[in-house]
């Protein structure tokens, strides 16, 4: 009888963890995975590198990212992480209105409305922790005066308009970038955060443009200011992709 750890090459880890062989090579180039071991040329994997992927698997199915995944991954003893051994991963709606500092009932209508969407399916409802920072800028336009009704019905029909368009780029993006691309995961998601970054600099400029075309004759000359001095500043897109 033998003690030692069991061994894998790379066909068989893929095979135990459900994942292809290119999932694997493509998250070891990530940095998600242990260092691998040598047996001669070829590489070895072992238990510790098939625990790391069906944690990623199970991080990735209640929607995060590869790069949220890694974050946590370099977190040693993170609390997300040893939650996978028993409580589901994500925020609660009561915990969503803890860190956001909306209360309750808000945050069900956000949700009603699918302002705000759950992680995975089934199994109890759970949002990103992401979610939070959204609905605390809610809140700041509440406390401003925004009336909560027509709020919701503006961000409804936001929604709803992005959806549509989305729906139209993600059909355009099928068929003249996906289709000719095949097995380039890592390009195509550069080019899907071009993508991002785009919209949300022509979303970022169209907002103040428009604002500045609203204001022009009247006497408020500082937020006219204001907003010149926002609309030549740099809007930083962050976006990040698994």
């Amino acid at each position: 009888m033998t003690d030692e750890m069991p061994t894998y090459r790379v066909e068989e880890l893929a095979a135990e963890a459900g994942v292809g062989v290119d999932t694997v090579r493509y998250y070891q180039g990530m940095g998600l995975l242990p260092p691998i071991g040598r047996e001669g040329r070829a590489a070895v994997y072992g238990p510790a590198h098939l625990t790391r992927l069906r944690t990623i698997r199970a991080l990735a199915d209640d929607g995060f990212t590869l790069a949220q995944i890694k974050r946590l991954l370099d977190e040693s003893g993170h609390p997300l992480l040893a939650s996978l051994a028993g409580s589901a991963v994500g925020l609660t709606r009561a915990e969503l209105a803890e860190r956001s500092g909306l209360a309750p009932p808000l945050v069900d209508i956000a949700a009603s409305a699918g302002l705000i969407e759950p992680l995975g399916e089934g199994g109890e409802e759970r949002f990103s922790p992401d979610v939070a920072p959204m609905l605390a800028a809610g809140m700041s336009l509440l406390e401003a005066g925004f009336p909560l009704d027509d709020l919701a019905a503006l961000a409804a029909r936001h929604a709803t308009g992005v959806e549509s368009v989305v729906d139209d780029a993600i059909d355009l993006f099928n068929e003249h970038v996906r289709s000719v691309r095949p097995g380039h995961p890592q390009e195509l998601a550069e080019l899907f955060r071009h993508v991002t970054r785009l919209v949300a600099q022509h979303f970022h400029h169209t907002v103040i443009h428009r604002v500045k075309e609203r204001l022009q004759g009247s006497d408020d000359l500082a937020l006219i200011e204001a907003l010149e001095k926002a609309g030549r500043q740099r809007l930083v897109i962050t976006t990040e992709w698994g």
